[in-house]
Order: C-alpha cells, then sequence, then structure tokens
C-alpha cells in the first residue's frame, strides 16, 4: 500500500495512493495541544512471527477522523522479524496526488519492544495504518479508523511468498536502484473474486469480440497475467484499425480504457475499471502500471 511507494493513467475511477502532510505548527506541538480523545475501531491486522503493533491512544485536533484533521497515535510494539525496521503512521487514500511525508510520522526501531508517538496530518479522508517497513516492504501492521474508513479486508498478504522479493535480492540502501524499488513496491496477487471478465481467458474473449465487431484484425493479443490488474497488448495492420478497435472497447460494459502507451499499430493497456480494485492496493498498482505496459509494448513490437 505505502505508502507511497508513477502512473500515467486518464479516466481511473478510483485511485488509491497514501497521502501524509506535515502540518509544522500542529504536529509539532506536544500531546497537550491535541485536546481531544478520538474514538477509534481496529481494522485488518497483519504481522510476521513476534511482530505486534498496540495501539493506545488516538488523539486529534477533532474527536472525528477526517480530512484537514491532525492527530497523534501512541502505542507499543514488537518487532522480532527483523534487526531493525521504520515504524509509519500513513493514510491510504483515493487522491493521486503525492505529499510529503513528516518526520513526525515514521520512527527507527530496532528488534525487540518499545513504545511510539507518531503524528500526521490529513491531506484527505483515507484509511489510516501504523506498520513496519524493512527492505522498501511492508512487512506488518494495523488498520484503524472510524466507520466507513475503517479498512477490514485488505485483499493482499505483506508475506505471500508470490509478492515478496527474498532481501538478499534488494539493492542496498546506497543503491540508486533502491529509491525506484521503493517506490515502485511489490507485485500485486489477483483478488480470489476476480470477474471473469478480468481474468486471462476473459480479457482474450473480450478481445476476439472487439476485434469481430470492428472487422479488424488481431495481428498480435498478449495478456500479461504476472501480477493484477492484467494487462492486454494488440497490434493491428493498420493505423486505422487501432483507432476503430479502441472506440469499440469504449462501447463494451464493464471495461475502462484508462490509457495506455503504444504507437500506430501496437498498443499495451489496463482495461480493469478503478473500482474493480481490491480495497487499500491502488498505490502499489499505478506506481507499477505506466512500466508494465511499457514492458509489455516492447514484448509486441520486438516479436
Amino acid at each position: 500500500m505505502k505508502t507511497k511507494y508513477l502512473m500515467i493513467a486518464t479516466g481511473l475511477t478510483a485511485w488509491c495512493a497514501v497521502q501524509s502532510l506535515f502540518a509544522d505548527d500542529t504536529a509539532a506541538k506536544g500531546t497537550t495541544d491535541f485536546a481531544y480523545t478520538v474514538p477509534f475501531e481496529l481494522g485488518d491486522t497483519e504481522f510476521a512471527s513476534g511482530d505486534s503493533i498496540t495501539i493506545q491512544e488516538v488523539r486529534g485536533t477533532s474527536d472525528e477522523i477526517r480530512a484537514g484533521g491532525t492527530y497523534c497515535v501512541t502505542g507499543t510494539y514488537t518487532l522480532s522479524s527483523e534487526d531493525s525496521a521504520s515504524l509509519n503512521f500513513f493514510e491510504t487514500t483515493t487522491n493521486p496526488v503525492m505529499t510529503p511525508v513528516g518526520p513526525q510520522q515514521t520512527m527507527r526501531v530496532q528488534k525487540g519492544a518499545g513504545s511510539f508517538r507518531l503524528i500526521m496530518r490529513m491531506a484527505d479522508p483515507g484509511y489510516l495504518h501504523v506498520t513496519f517497513y524493512a527492505h522498501h516492504h511492508g512487512i506488518g501492521g494495523v488498520y484503524f479508523g472510524q466507520g466507513q474508513w475503517v479498512l477490514h479486508h485488505k485483499q493482499f498478504s505483506y508475506h505471500a511468498e508470490s509478492s515478496r522479493p527474498e532481501a538478499g535480492n534488494l539493492p542496498s540502501s546506497n543503491d540508486p536502484n533502491a529509491v525506484l524499488y521503493g517506490y515502485l513496491g511489490d507485485p500485486v496477487a489477483p483478488p480470489a473474486n476476480l470477474d471473469a471478465a478480468y481474468t486471462k481467458e476473459g480479457l482474450i474473449q473480450g478481445m476476439q469480440t472487439a476485434a469481430q465487431k470492428t472487422g479488424v484484425k488481431l495481428v498480435k493479443l498478449e495478456i500479461d497475467d504476472s501480477e493484477f490488474p492484467y494487462l492486454v497488448g494488440v497490434a493491428f495492420v493498420t493505423k486505422k484499425d487501432t483507432e476503430r478497435f479502441k472506440a469499440q472497447l469504449k462501447k463494451m460494459p464493464g471495461y475502462s480504457d484508462t490509457g495506455g502507451v503504444g504507437g500506430e499499430t501496437t498498443y499495451a493497456m489496463n482495461l480493469v475499471p478503478g473500482q474493480a480494485y481490491p480495497p487499500g492496493i491502488g498505490d502499489r498498482i499505478d506506481h507499477r502500471m505506466i512500466l508494465r505496459e511499457l514492458v509489455l509494448l516492447d514484448k509486441l513490437q520486438g516479436e
């Protein structure tokens, strides 16, 4: 999730990105300036064996969790799975705009037990969470909030084997690639309840139907099913065929042309609408999307 880990896309109905904005005045003050005790509900929780985060109190500039408020969360942690990690207070929102992480939103912790006090100003409505990060990857955390803004089912695992690279294969912290790796985040596994239209077979059938309706020849059809959402790569004989095909896709229910990359006769794109994304993982999807599309396009053009 970022927590913010580039996405160039248009027309997405739902973006997911982690917003965090440090309020220099309010957040720099002590807890005595947070006049309100904020009631909260715990949401989805996942940790590696031996790790834990316990939220003891949330105080804020309002007793409601809402955009524009500043909140201070205190509690305790136990870290056993790593020698050290960062402990961060973030939120996942529907706003794609990147905002800076404040110095009081994050702290470095060592293996063992301790306490924490983290402060964040909410830029937008979102799902709050306190999470451990190590090797540029979330390794466990707890979501919390109020009402509809409590994430109960994040539909991904920090510890899924398919989405976690081996630590020994990660770039070191002084390697320039480490910044890019941290931004891209990890692959996203398809949700268990994936709509049939967005499976590899469903996308192939959909593209073949669009080609039949427009009377164009699909010279190539590639589906990148390495992670969610699956991407579509197509190649045509002429530029006019490409334009007719793309126009037909806009008429097909369930698909959303959110943009892509390509030339006159080849095109790589995502057709899965943002509302079909599992909650809380849109940031990882969006950061990886443009690179995945470019790789697929290169494959189409190279064959």
